[in-house]
């Protein structure tokens, strides 16, 4: 995703890093964290907590590795986003990007309203369908090509119709365009309660 052809790394890091700056949370959780896309711009930003969850046990680990010390004591879990567990205190702002195409919607908005404080902002990013477009960007990595057995297209009216089914109100929805000619819809919800 980071190699300049594809662009979405570096997408997703500048969508995480603009949303956090314009809604000012205090505690920030990225559901499908990786090996930790997007910390580095949250350093600077003077965040009280940072948790980050993958199902990737080895992604988990390089975020430790590489933003173990750096960050103020960055919560890092091994999770699946279709768990019914609450992993860890709520939080005012969760992202989660490239996630929902791979897993059972109505779970992982479950899970993310679980873990989104009242009056908190639940932000996504999801591929667009584009006709011409294919599902994984071509990169010298043959192993991406396994995700697409298990990718799903979520069209962004199907999305926030479920996400309003659990709490979240849409604040605001985008497109935007990666480096690499792919779009993506960017849709901020906002969890009802709070002041």
């Amino acid at each position: 995703m980071a190699l300049p052809s594809i662009g979405q790394a570096q997408m997703l890091a500048e969508t995480l890093e603009a949303l956090v700056k314009r809604y000012v949370p205090q505690s920030v959780a990225i559901l499908g964290c990786a090996g930790g896309n997007g910390f580095e711009r949250l350093m600077p930003l003077q965040l009280d907590r940072i948790v980050g969850l993958d199902i990737n046990p080895q992604y988990v680990a390089t975020a430790r590795e590489r933003f173990g010390k750096s960050l103020p004591q960055p919560e890092l879990y091994v999770a699946d986003l279709q768990s019914t567990q609450r992993l860890f205190e709520p939080v005012e702002f969760v992202y989660a990007a490239l996630v929902f195409e791979y897993v059972e919607i109505k779970k992982g908005l479950s899970f993310a309203s679980r873990h989104c404080a009242p009056g908190g902002i639940f932000a996504t990013v999801m591929q667009r369908r584009d006709a011409d477009e294919e599902w994984v960007s071509p990169s010298p990595y043959s192993s991406l090509l396994g995700l697409e057995s298990v990718f799903r297209w979520v069209a962004p009216e199907r999305f926030q119709a479920e996400a309003e089914r659990v709490g979240f109100a849409l604040e605001s929805s985008d497109d935007v365009v990666a480096g690499g000619g792919k779009g993506f819809s960017v849709q901020v919800f906002r969890r009802p309660g709070g002041d």
